[in-house]
């Protein structure tokens, strides 16, 4: 099987409301489940960064849903690439809401590389952008229930 990643930076609609983040969320993991996705979604109150994975049919038909949407603009994507395995593979969709500094340090390291530099060199994960999101999802997933 082979796999994709995917991870972007997104605007929230202006006025965005907890009901509509709620449905965003419940919506987004039933479609994730269905079609083999797994990944985490940041949210400091303004902007979004979501970074998911899964079989490469799933990433791409999870992926023109989310350019679709209606709840975000601006979306700048930071990588779209084949990965050798999952990273986040108990979480259909996790969910955080976290600091602006902490959404902006993960947006703005170093997505765009060659596919190698993303696998994992002797349990270490190449990318520093990767391995920061997966050392700050593991630190904090003691406080999110897996979904």
């Amino acid at each position: 099987m082979t796999y994709k990643a995917v991870a972007y930076i997104s605007t929230a609609i202006s006025g965005l409301t907890a009901q509509q983040l709620d449905h965003l969320l419940v919506d987004a993991r039933a479609h994730n489940q269905i079609a083999g996705v797994t990944g985490v979604l940041l949210y400091d109150g303004r902007r979004f960064f979501q970074y998911f994975e899964g079989p490469t049919e799933g990433v791409e038909r999870i992926y023109g849903r989310i350019r679709s949407s209606v709840l975000h603009h601006d979306l700048v994507e930071l990588h779209h690439y084949p990965i050798e395995f999952p990273y986040f593979t108990q979480w259909n969709m996790g969910c955080k809401e976290v600091e602006d500094s902490v959404l902006q340090k993960i947006s703005t390291q170093q997505w765009m590389r060659e596919a190698d530099h993303l696998q994992e060199v002797d349990g270490e994960i190449g990318s520093p952008a990767l391995h920061d999101l997966v050392e700050f999802w593991s630190q904090i997933q003691t406080d999110v229930t897996p979904t």
